[in-house]
Formats: C-alpha cells, sequence, structure tokens
C-alpha cells in the first residue's frame, strides 16, 4: 500500500510538472556482460542527432550462421547490461542481439529526454541498417515500444520484417492516471496528465503508421502497464497484426512462457510469409 501511495504521489508531482523526462530511471551500474554467458559481442559506439555518443551492443550466437538479428529498444530502467539476460534463450536459438542504450544510460552520454530518446532510437536502427544489409525484426519493450514506434516514423523501413510491442502503454495521459487511479489521495486528480501532459509522442498516434507486420506482446498479470493499453493498440494498428495475451505473466514476462517462445521462434524464422493478408488475430496463453 504504501508502495502504491507513493508512486501515485510522484505521478502527481510529474503531470503538474508536465515533464515526461521522469518517466526515465537511467542507471551507469555494469549488471553483466555477454561474456560471462559464453557470448561473444562488440561494443558499438555511434552518435544521435545532436552528436550525443551512445553505446550498444552486437552480441552474436555460438552458431556459424545467424539466422536473423532482432533489434532492442528496452524499457525505462537499468539499461543494457540487465536487459540482453531476457535475450539470451533466442541468442542460443542462433539470433544476433543488437541492443543500445539511450541518452544517460549506461556508457551513453548525454542528458535523457523524450524527444532526444527518440532520436536515439532512430539513430540506433540507422546504424544498424549502415552496418547490416539483411532484413531483421525490431522489438520496443514497455517505454521502449513508444520510443521504436516514434523512431519509425517517416523514415525508410525496408530492412525491418515486423514490429514486436511488447507491455507498452498507449499514451503517456492515460498510464499517469491509471497510476494516479489507484489510491485515494490521488484519484481526484486522474483528470490532470490529459491537461498537463501533451499526446504528441503517445504511441497510440503512432501505431496506425506503422505498415508493417506487428505483434503485441503482454502478460495478463502486469501491474505495471495494463495489458488493456496492448488491446487499445491493437485496436489502433494497421493490418495485419497480432496480440498475444500470455496468462500469468507479468511485466516484459510473456516471452518466459515456453509456448510463447515457440510460436515466437517461428514468426521470426518465417518473416514475412508468417502473417496472412490482411488478419487480424489475437492469442492467449495459458
Amino acid at each position: 500500500m504504501q508502495a502504491k501511495l507513493l508512486s501515485s504521489i510522484f505521478f502527481l508531482s510529474v503531470f503538474l510538472q508536465g515533464c515526461t523526462s521522469l518517466f526515465f530511471y537511467p542507471d551507469k551500474t555494469i549488471y553483466t556482460n555477454p561474456s560471462e554467458f559464453g557470448l561473444k559481442y562488440k561494443d558499438v559506439y555511434f552518435d544521435s542527432k545532436d552528436k550525443t555518443r551512445l553505446h550498444a551492443w552486437h552480441i552474436y550466437p555460438k552458431t556459424s550462421k545467424a539466422k536473423g538479428l532482432i533489434f532492442l529498444a528496452h524499457g525505462n530502467a537499468q539499461n543494457l547490461s540487465s536487459h540482453f539476460t531476457a535475450w539470451i534463450w533466442l541468442i542460443q536459438e542462433g539470433y544476433e542481439l543488437f541492443i543500445f542504450d539511450y541518452r544517460e544510460y549506461g556508457q551513453s552520454t548525454g542528458k535523457n529526454d523524450l524527444k532526444g530518446s527518440i532520436e536515439d532510437t532512430s539513430a540506433a536502427l540507422s546504424y544498424l541498417e549502415n552496418n547490416y544489409t539483411k532484413e531483421y525484426v525490431a522489438v520496443g519493450q514497455s517505454l521502449g515500444g513508444t520510443l521504436l514506434l516514434n523512431a519509425l516514423q517517416n523514415r525508410d523501413n525496408t530492412q525491418i520484417q515486423a514490429v514486436v510491442i511488447d507491455s507498452t502503454f498507449s499514451g503517456f495521459s492515460e498510464i499517469a492516471s491509471q497510476k494516479m487511479n489507484d489510491i485515494w489521495l490521488t484519484w481526484p486528480f486522474q483528470w490532470v496528465p490529459y491537461l498537463s501532459l501533451s499526446s504528441k509522442y503517445d504511441a497510440k498516434e503512432k501505431v496506425a503508421k506503422i505498415k508493417k507486420p506487428l505483434l503485441f506482446l503482454h502478460g495478463s498479470l502486469d501491474r505495471i502497464i495494463s495489458v488493456n493499453e496492448s488491446w487499445k493498440l491493437f485496436e489502433l494498428s494497421s493490418l495485419s497484426k497480432e496480440l498475444w495475451i500470455v496468462k500469468e505473466a507479468k511485466h516484459i514476462q510473456a516471452l518466459e512462457n515456453e509456448k510463447v517462445r515457440k510460436d515466437f521462434l517461428k514468426f521470426i524464422d518465417e518473416g514475412k510469409e508468417y502473417f496472412e493478408q490482411d488478419v487480424s488475430r489475437m492469442k492467449i496463453y495459458e
């Protein structure tokens, strides 16, 4: 109860200020690295639009020939040195992983803010495409989903075979209002975010413009971002698309389910051929 109260008070202070930068929790701690799991990787450095220096890891499978590559825009806490571990299973299946840090996270320089982090995501996509000539799957998790959807606007996305949005909220005002609705102290102020936060960078404003096959993932027990948020984005998005809801899974834990992993491998193995023409489909996993 105390944690919910502090969270709601925090959200109230954020939205009275109209400050989206407080959605970010940059962390410089190095939690682990791929070599500790017997994986080869390369440190990559590149510049964002404003010349902010960014850091990424390109991690390779042990197989002589990789099956493909996943681009990952991670969530708002910690940094790449903690987030890559959730994808080791996929690397072991023969896939490369390209994961980067937004400004102020990990070894990336600068001071975090929403617009800058979107530009960082765009710069990471451009760097990858300048150095990797094949198609790849772009994944955005939690806040990273919003950043990715924004970064994909007004660019040539030819190399992207599909987009995966995992546990992402539809808008900044929506997620703030939901959090404030949880506690009696902030409940009367749940309307404030709709006045103080712009919808300019909301995922719901961008998702319909993505003309690539879309896969939405969400855990039914997500207490950070409600599964309803993925449903909203799913309804707004263009065809072809799928929504996978995983029972008993919490925030960004959908891919911990073995059946989901099996289907995800099929999804990325088959690429565009996985999706039937103009199909909208939902799956629920036990």
